[in-house]
């Protein structure tokens, strides 16, 4: 088994989402759509039978997690086991992140894997665990889920 703390924004969409009064979000990134990658990372899923997800992502915090599970393609969402933050509700505090995530990683009992957009800043430890992609592209760029497939399946061989 394998973990993916996976965020949405720069990953399966540009990172330029924004959400209105009515938690509704909205893509502000020409030629783009929300969730364009998750096509991209259903293949590369495929290739990794052993590999869960966790959601590393400010949706769950604004929209909740019903509503990410909703947003993910039925081969990716069966593999959500949760996420890193809690719906708002729950947070008396705006919690951070990447702290949040680096918790997760360093007290997981099985091998993680991060995958994030270039802009998000990991401690210096998580490097090696991490695949950082274009916050303007994502999995759009074939490239990128090429090196992906190679970097997540070089991570399971080496466990």
């Amino acid at each position: 088994m394998i973990l993916l703390l996976l965020n949405f924004d720069g990953v399966l969409h540009p990172n330029a989402v924004h959400f209105t009064q009515e938690n509704r979000p909205v893509l502000d990134a020409p030629g783009h759509r929300l969730f364009e990658g998750n096509s991209a990372l259903g293949k590369v899923a495929v290739d990794c039978a052993s590999l869960w997800l966790v959601l590393n992502t400010w949706w769950t915090y604004t929209v909740g997690l019903d509503e990410c599970l909703n947003r993910l393609p039925k081969a990716l969402s069966t593999r959500v086991t949760g996420s890193i933050l809690p719906h708002a509700s729950l947070c008396p505090t705006l919690p951070h992140r990447i702290s949040m995530a680096s918790e997760t990683a360093d007290n997981s009992n099985v091998p993680v894997v991060i995958l994030d957009h270039a802009d998000a800043r990991y401690p210096k430890h998580l490097r090696h665990i991490t695949f950082l992609l274009d916050p303007q592209i994502g999995l759009a760029d074939r490239q990128a889920v090429r090196a992906f497939r190679r970097f997540l399946l070089s991570a399971v061989a080496s466990h």
